[in-house]
């Protein structure tokens, strides 16, 4: 009998422990809505070579190194582009020697003949890269190219527009010399510096390429994976290097009545149970969840429809912290 006693007594305790939790919000369902279980995340970037290709010569940084913004990752082989800047630079020197001994030439009907085929080329080359240049810029508003591959095409809009005008006074000025059979110097000297505009305009494109040949860190971070190694070969716009931010966040879902409490820029304090240390946030965004995470907080609660907010919180770094770890917030601790 005393058994039977002790057995009732023990299921009243239980019983009246569970109601006193339940009245005092301490419940497991309570609990579930209150503390909320994130997982430390960090954004990455894929790091690519942009419009330029080629064998990669040589790696600066290793898996797992820390990287500042700038910092070399990779290069690729330029010897190709360093002729191409050399015959450039040659040729620019030649056409300097050119302006400087412009003179009276006299022209035969032929070559004018052929100067005016070159101009319709040219005309052709110009409304074909205009064109090019439309449809890059429309693509680049939507964001489906790069801010590098439209100033490629903008650099060779200007080559083309370079080129035609220099055509076209090559035109005018045979023209010239065909009805008098002279040209004055000042013209000569307009055609010349022109068709050095145009090396020049090709000049810095190549330099610009070059210049694309060396990968640098695109943010403060860590090289968490090198695609390539040194003598293989790379495309454009491949992926030559992941970078992970140096800056952690953790998303969390709440409900309306909790909103109030993580307005943008308001303190977040949590709890990292592998450091069992507290850690410090501030409310990046706020905003409303996916239809599915309301109905999931109201099924946990056994409640009508209730909406979901999704916030997004910036930790503040620590060299402890990593991605992956878990961190706690309790709501019910964080200041409206």
């Amino acid at each position: 009998m005393k058994k039977y006693v002790t057995i009732a007594l023990l299921l009243i305790a239980l019983a009246v422990g569970g109601a006193l939790l339940m009245f005092q919000g301490n419940d497991a369902v309570t609990l579930a809505t209150n503390v909320k279980d994130s997982v430390l995340m960090a954004d990455t970037v894929n790091a690519s070579f942009q419009g330029v290709a080629g064998r990669v010569v040589s790696v600066e940084v290793g898996e797992q190194q820390n990287v500042k913004a700038g910092d070399i990752i990779m290069k690729l082989d330029t010897t190709d582009i360093d002729i191409q800047i050399s015959q450039l630079e040659l040729s620019i020197a030649q056409q300097n020697v050119k302006i400087k001994q412009a003179s009276i030439q006299v022209v035969r009907p032929e070559e004018l003949e052929k100067q005016k085929i070159a101009t319709e080329t040219a005309k052709e080359s110009l409304e074909q890269t205009q064109r090019n240049y439309d449809k890059l810029t429309f693509l680049y508003s939507t964001g489906e190219v790069s801010k590098e591959e439209l100033d490629n095409v903008a650099t060779q809009l200007d080559v083309a527009r370079n080129t035609l005008a220099m055509q076209e006074a090559q035109v005018k000025n045979l023209t010239a010399q065909n009805n008098t059979n002279s040209q004055n110097y000042e013209y000569n000297k307009h055609l010349l510096e022109l068709q050095k505009d145009t090396l020049d305009s090709q000049l810095e494109a190549l330099k610009l390429q070059k210049q694309r040949m060396i990968l640098k860190a695109p943010i403060d971070g860590k090289v968490t994976k090198l695609v390539p190694k040194a003598g293989e070969n790379i495309s454009s716009g491949s992926t030559a290097a992941i970078v992970q931010s140096n800056n952690l966040y953790i998303s969390i879902y709440i409900d309306e009545t909790q909103v109030s409490k993580f307005a943008k820029g308001n303190l977040v304090v949590g709890t990292v149970p592998a450091l069992q240390e507290q850690v410090k946030g501030t409310v990046r965004s706020v905003a409303s969840a996916p239809q599915y995470a309301s109905l999931r907080m109201s099924r946990d609660k056994g409640q009508s429809d209730t909406s979901a907010f999704l916030v997004v919180v910036d930790m503040e770094t620590s060299s402890k912290l990593l991605p992956g770890m878990t961190v706690e917030v309790d709501v019910d601790e964080c200041n409206s």
